[in-house]
């Protein structure tokens, strides 16, 4: 194998990676996924405005809104007064696991739970989670890898590239995931610099 060789490795998995996210936004519907969210955020909000809605109502509505059973309302309504929202309700969504909600002197705060609270230790459960997804992926690709030493039929690549995916794309997505969960709640946790109890149900 020469140098051309290896150079093609990286930009096949590149085009594997932005390939699968189009198809997957396609797949989903990402933009009139968009919309139906931003009518039904706005109808929400509007009902909750009006003083009139029924508890359960309000809290069925944060939940759908969230899209998760497993939160309460003040949470909800805490992360709303945070700067952008929205990215701070999806970032919850994902970290809620690694967090916990404290009240002192009548403020709310969100912060990690005591066994994360270390930097040192997250750092390292990020490095863990995210080494072990390149390895995952790596061996997800393996087959494309091979195929330059070994001259497989098309028919041979597919078979072997659909048990290699079926087989480490999951763990792949797992670690990736266990990754950003950690991530993304360093983020929301220094967003709440921007916090400011403002009137949440504006319309």
């Amino acid at each position: 194998m020469d140098i051309s060789d290896w150079l093609k490795i990286p930009a096949a998995l590149s085009a594997f990676v932005v390939l699968s996210k189009f198809l997957y936004d396609v797949a989903s519907g990402k933009r009139s996924k968009l919309r139906e969210e931003y009518r039904f955020s706005k109808e929400l909000l509007s009902d909750i405005s009006t003083g009139v809605l029924h508890p359960y109502a309000k809290e069925k509505g944060y939940q759908a809104l969230v899209g998760s059973t497993d939160i309460s309302v003040k949470e909800v309504e805490y992360i709303l007064t945070l700067k952008h929202p929205v990215q701070c309700l999806k970032d919850y969504g994902l970290a809620r696991a690694y967090l916990e909600k404290v009240e002192s002197r009548g403020n709310t705060q969100l912060q990690f739970k005591a066994k994360y609270q270390s930097e040192r230790k997250r750092l390292a459960l990020v490095i863990w989670y995210i080494s072990w997804y390149v390895i995952f992926s790596l061996l997800v690709g393996s087959p494309l890898i091979l195929s330059y030493w070994y001259d497989f039929t098309p028919v041979d690549l597919l078979i072997l590239l659909s048990i290699s995916g079926a087989t480490f794309a999951f763990p792949a997505w797992i670690n990736l995931q266990s990754g950003a969960r950690i991530v993304r709640g360093q983020n929301l946790v220094k967003n709440q610099r921007a916090h400011s109890w403002e009137l949440v149900t504006q319309t």
